[in-house]
């Protein structure tokens, strides 16, 4: 448990953690950790971007040169993934937003921008017209993944916009809010619950059934899908202040997420869990969740108080009951849970878990540097 709630300490601890993790992880990235350390893997999975990512929000605080000078040398893994086609689908704007992308915007340089405008151009290659709506899974066209889409994917339009907005091509944004309007009209339900995944008929565009890929069941409410909803939606109002749906649509899942939180408002990985089923805590849903809130009041300013307070709760959950304060942890946040119905990281860190933290605690202390929403300032 944490010693203090103060934000300005914890984030000093924080990136006292990203300056000496960088040393021990060498040309490796953290993803997941048991313990008080972090597995670590070649850059090869969705999860590679949130460590460059902490770099650089660390940098951006501190100006430390040397630690420019290894998120940098990190940035040819990436160019490797695009030249070599490994893993790439819809997370394209979690791998390229918080390390090329971040570069760019971070230092100028515009190889690094260069490499975030093609990771862009393969994303929008994923825009499926007839339902209008991105694909996440599998090549363009797959029969038994053409016609799906998951709420994830909300977390990876900002690398469109931002393309949009640097090149002046329409195309960029218009597929962005496209899937943005597909994923409010399909994933969420009714009551601001969301499906995790939702499937149409890709040769007619029409909408077929939600169902879950992470959650406890198709009809559950996988918390971390509706955290990144709640993100999703509102780093998309900041990029289309003109499109009230995005708005409409965070505030919707925001007041359900919240409205399904356990007693200690720390998430349980499934908000509707079934009975018998394992309750395991998700520390990354509250944290994604608790940027989104915060995001959420910036665009949303009528109902600033609400998010705030809600704000409030998580970061008091996450700071009381999750927070790692043993001196010598890699991590920020225990108890976070990756993929429950598959066994894989249970109670266990979370690399995005703990980006996100260190996110919140920037814009707690009022010295956030927008990796996601922003325009260069250098």
């Amino acid at each position: 448990m944490a010693r203090t709630q103060d934000p300005q300490h914890l984030l000093d601890t924080a990136m006292q953690r990203v300056q000496q993790n960088w040393r021990i992880y060498g040309s490796k990235f953290p993803n997941y950790g048991d313990g008080t350390r972090y597995a670590l893997k070649e850059n090869i999975n969705w999860v590679a971007g949130f460590w460059p990512g902490m770099v650089w929000l660390t940098y951006a605080q501190t100006g430390d040169e040397e630690l420019a000078g290894y998120a940098a040398a990190l940035l040819p893994s990436f160019e490797r993934r695009l030249d070599e086609n490994i893993h790439i689908n819809h997370d394209l704007g979690f791998l390229f937003t918080l390390s090329a992308q971040a570069q760019h915007q971070l230092t100028g340089d515009e190889d690094a921008a260069a490499l975030a405008m093609r990771a862009a151009a393969v994303l929008l290659g994923r825009y499926r017209p007839k339902g209008r709506y991105i694909q996440a899974w599998g090549p363009i066209g797959e029969e038994a993944r053409g016609g799906q889409m998951i709420m994830d994917t909300m977390m990876n339009l900002p690398l469109l916009f931002w393309a949009g907005q640097r090149t002046g091509d329409s195309r960029y944004a218009t597929a962005a809010l496209d899937h943005a309007r597909a994923t409010a009209a399909h994933n969420m339900r009714p009551d601001g619950s969301t499906f995790h995944t939702f499937f149409f008929n890709q040769h007619t565009g029409e909408p077929m059934h939600g169902a879950t890929h992470q959650g406890a069941a198709d009809e559950s409410l996988w918390a971390r899908g509706q955290a990144w909803g709640i993100c999703g939606f509102a780093m998309a109002a900041q990029w289309c202040p003109d499109q009230p749906f995005l708005v409409e649509t965070a505030r919707k899942m925001a007041r359900r997420f919240m409205a399904e939180l356990p007693a200690d408002d720390v998430p349980l990985w499934d908000l509707w869990l079934p009975e018998g089923m394992p309750d395991y805590r998700d520390s990354s849903a509250a944290s994604i969740a608790l940027v989104g809130l915060l995001r959420l009041a910036q665009v949303d300013p009528e109902n600033a108080v609400e998010y705030k307070a809600y704000a409030t709760r998580l970061f008091d959950a996450l700071t009381t009951h999750c927070w790692d304060d043993r001196p010598d942890a890699q991590g920020l946040l225990l108890h976070g849970a990756s993929h429950v119905p598959k066994g894989q990281w249970m109670d266990a860190y979370m690399i995005y878990g703990d980006y996100f933290m260190l996110e919140a605690l920037t814009m707690l202390t009022d010295t956030h540097v927008d990796l996601w929403v922003s325009t260069v300032i250098r």
